[in-house]
């Protein structure tokens, strides 16, 4: 993620690259392009279980998270949590030089308290709660050895970014909840990016690092339709999303004296609005559940590269997810198991894309004695690509394993 003011300095790491171009390799594979923030993994053991499939039956304090509306099926006070062990690995192919890049995280991915205020009819309940909106850990070692040159680069990046939600879902009608949330950003962003010739410490060749706060607000409105006890449809509306990055970058470029830029750096990043649309059909012990999100990229507002710098054509596809879900509660025991699969495209549009990104998961959970529910569920996330261009290709693969309770009293 490099904003407009690095582009200079990046313009000399190019040329360094371009020493490889001349054996083959035509450049620096576009990696840096990739906006973690653009990315938002699931939160909660059972709706990631279903593989996100919630926006018209969510019910517990994720909701403020999916469709604020499902705040308001909530009649008990509630507190709950879930904890996220997420590891990626990245198979990368320079040139014909392959190499496996490995980094796994384990953090709280969120809290929420919801209170359910006695009400004539309806219901009013307010959430707070605070989650990973972009929890992104990524470290990525690929070389490249031509008759000319034998570059390593490495690419390190962890992103943070945490949101502090309120939330307020009523019940207008016997059939129809309503509600609203907004939050605001905290958080970090590390991102360094070496290239140097193979075997060589410290290294005659190139460096960018950026180091920041990040800050931000959004928020989010819908609702929930439940016509018959078998049927529910939901609709969630995310306002965009304004992600404030304040640090400072320095850039090094080495070729046995070393030349230095650094500045400071503040800028936004204004996500889009999306849309989101849910359906769930409950029959006797199921939950079955589809979801689509439609979200406009060519509308995202960033200071750094959003556009082909020969073309002019946006860098960024407007996307539409697809997320697929079911729930069994099994009638002898008390426990649910559930399966999930989605298909969220990716944004991006520079590099080839051979299989687009794919989400599968498993899920599980129980209640004890009427109070205290406890969540698990493991989800891997995959996608391959390429840049013909720089003779590179990459396939990711992202496990999460999720836990999560809650207990009402």
């Amino acid at each position: 993620m490099i904003p407009r003011s690095a582009v200079t300095a990046l313009t000399a790491l190019l040329v360094v690259l371009s020493m490889a171009g001349t054996s083959g390799a035509q450049g620096t594979p576009d990696t840096n392009l990739d906006i973690p923030f653009l990315d938002r993994d699931e939160i909660g053991a059972r709706w990631a279980g279903m593989g996100g499939a919630c926006i018209a039956i969510v019910d517990d304090g994720a909701a403020a998270y999916y469709n604020p509306a499902g705040l308001g099926q909530i009649r008990r006070i509630e507190i709950g949590a879930s904890f996220n062990r997420r590891s990626l690995d990245i198979e990368s192919d320079w040139v014909g030089d392959g190499n496996t890049s490995s980094v796994s995280s384990t953090r709280l991915e969120d809290l929420a308290v919801s209170y359910p205020f006695p009400t004539y009819r309806g219901s009013l309940v307010l959430t707070g709660s605070v989650f990973r909106a972009t929890s992104f850990d990524q470290y990525l070692d690929r070389r490249v050895t031509t008759s000319l040159t034998d570059y390593h680069d490495v690419e390190q990046r962890e992103v943070m970014l945490t949101a502090w939600s309120g939330a307020v879902a009523v019940q207008l009608s016997p059939n129809v909840f309503f509600g609203a949330e907004a939050h605001f950003y905290t958080g970090s962003l590390d991102f360094e990016d070496n290239l140097y010739p193979w075997g060589t410490c410290p290294p005659p060749g190139a460096m960018f690092s950026q180091d920041a706060d990040l800050g931000g607000y959004g928020g989010s409105l819908g609702f929930i339709y439940v016509p018959h006890p078998l049927f529910a449809f939901g609709m969630v509306a995310k306002t965009p999303q304004r992600i404030n990055v304040d640090g400072t970058e320095l850039y090094t470029a080495s070729d046995g004296s070393c030349d230095r830029f650094r500045q400071a750096v503040d800028y936004d990043i204004d996500i889009p609005y999306s849309l989101g649309f849910g359906v769930a059909v409950r029959p006797t012990n199921f939950n079955i559940a589809l979801d689509l999100v439609l979200t406009n990229w060519e509308e995202l507002d960033y200071p750094g590269r959003v556009r082909d710098i020969e073309t002019g054509q946006f860098l960024f596809d407007a996307t539409t997810d697809i997320r697929l879900g079911a729930e069994y509660a099994i009638p002898v025991v008390p426990v649910r198991v559930r399966a999930g699969y989605a298909y969220v495209p990716l944004a991006l549009n520079v590099f080839e894309i051979e299989k687009n990104r794919r989400r599968i998961s498993l899920g599980a959970g129980t209640i004890v004695e009427g109070a205290l529910t406890l969540d698990a569920a493991w989800q891997r996330t995959s996608f391959e690509r390429e840049d013909r261009q720089a003779s590179y290709s990459e396939k990711r693969t992202t496990d999460r394993v999720i836990l999560s309770f809650a207990y009402r009293f």
